[in-house]
C-alpha cells in the first residue's frame, strides 16, 4: 500500500468521523458542533457555573431556594438550523425583527409626567424590596444607564455626588431626596453576611454585583404592576433628561449629565 496523499487522508478522516451526521458518532470531534451551538452551550454552562460558585460555603436554605427559583426561571438558549433557507432571507428576516424592536422601543420610551413619576417613586417604597427601591430611585434621580448602575462601586457614591466611571467619566450630584432610600439600602447591605467584602454598590440575593438585565426586569415588572407597562430603565433616564430641560438647564449641561459624546447625540436622544 502506497503512501496516502494529504487529500486522501482528509477524505478518509471525514468519512471516519461522519461529520455530516450529528450525534451518530459518539467519538466525534468538537468540529461536529456548529459554532453558534457551541457558543450557546458555553453560555449555558457559564451561567450554571456562576450559580454553583455563588452557592459555595455554609449551607443557607434561603439562598438555596432563591438559587433554585432563579434557575427555574431562566430559559435556556436554543439554536436552530435552516438548511433550506438562503442566507439572504435569514439576514433580511433578522434585520426586519431588529427594526420592529427599535420602532417598538421608540414608541414606548416616552418621559413620565410629574404625577406619574411621583406615584412611581412613592409606590416603590411599599411594593419593592429595599435594594430594588433604591435602584429605581437612583435611576430616576441621576439618569445613569442601567449598565453604569451595575458597575458602581462603594467608592463611587459619596454623600452629595456619584462618580460614573468608564469611557465618559463624569460626576453627577445626588439630590437630598435620594439619600433616605440609599441609607436604608446601605443599612440592609451592611447586615448581610460577607457583603462588606464585595466592592459593588448594588448586590443581588447572592451577594454579587447586580446585572443590568436583572435591574431592568425589576423596573419593567414593577411598571406593569402599577399600571405603567411602558416603564423601563430607559424611560427613567429619558424622564431625567426632560426634567433637566424643564428646570432651565442648557443642552450642554444635559449632555454632560447623560454622558453623551456630543450635543448632536443629545438632540437625537431627546427627539425620539
Amino acid at each position: 500500500m502506497g503512501r496516502k496523499s494529504p487529500q486522501e487522508k482528509k477524505r478518509l478522516s471525514y468519512a471516519k468521523d461522519r461529520r455530516g451526521d450529528f450525534g451518530e458518532n459518539d467519538k466525534s470531534s468538537r468540529k461536529n458542533v456548529p459554532r453558534h451551538k457551541r457558543r450557546v452551550n458555553r453560555e449555558n454552562r457559564h451561567r450554571d457555573q456562576l450559580m454553583l460558585t455563588a452557592a459555595r460555603g455554609p449551607v443557607d436554605v434561603e439562598l438555596a431556594a432563591t438559587a433554585e427559583e432563579s434557575l427555574l426561571k431562566v430559559r435556556p438558549q436554543r439554536w436552530r438550523k435552516w438548511p433550506d433557507t438562503p442566507l439572504g432571507t435569514l439576514v433580511r428576516g433578522k434585520l426586519d425583527r431588529i427594526d420592529v424592536r427599535r420602532s417598538l422601543e421608540a414608541a414606548t420610551v416616552s418621559p413620565l409626567t410629574d404625577d406619574e413619576l411621583d406615584e412611581t417613586l412613592s409606590a416603590a417604597a411599599y411594593l419593592l424590596s429595599t435594594k430594588d427601591a433604591a435602584a429605581l430611585h437612583f435611576l430616576s434621580h441621576t439618569g445613569v444607564r442601567v449598565t453604569e448602575l451595575s458597575a458602581l462601586d462603594l467608592r463611587d457614591v459619596s454623600t452629595g455626588s456619584v462618580t460614573v466611571r468608564g469611557r465618559r467619566r463624569r460626576t453627577i450630584p445626588l439630590p437630598p431626596e435620594l439619600r433616605p432610600s440609599l441609607d436604608a439600602y446601605l443599612r440592609v447591605r451592611a447586615e448581610r453576611t460577607g457583603a462588606g467584602e464585595e466592592p459593588a454598590y448594588f448586590l443581588d440575593a447572592f451577594g454579587r454585583r447586580v446585572s443590568p438585565g436583572s435591574v431592568n426586569r425589576v423596573v419593567v415588572a414593577f411598571g406593569i404592576l402599577i399600571g405603567l407597562p411602558s416603564l423601563s430603565a430607559r424611560t427613567l433616564r429619558m424622564t431625567f433628561a426632560v426634567n433637566l430641560l424643564r428646570a432651565g438647564a442648557d443642552l450642554a449641561a444635559v449632555s454632560e449629565m447623560l454622558g453623551h459624546a456630543s450635543l448632536d447625540a443629545t438632540r437625537d436622544y431627546l427627539a425620539r
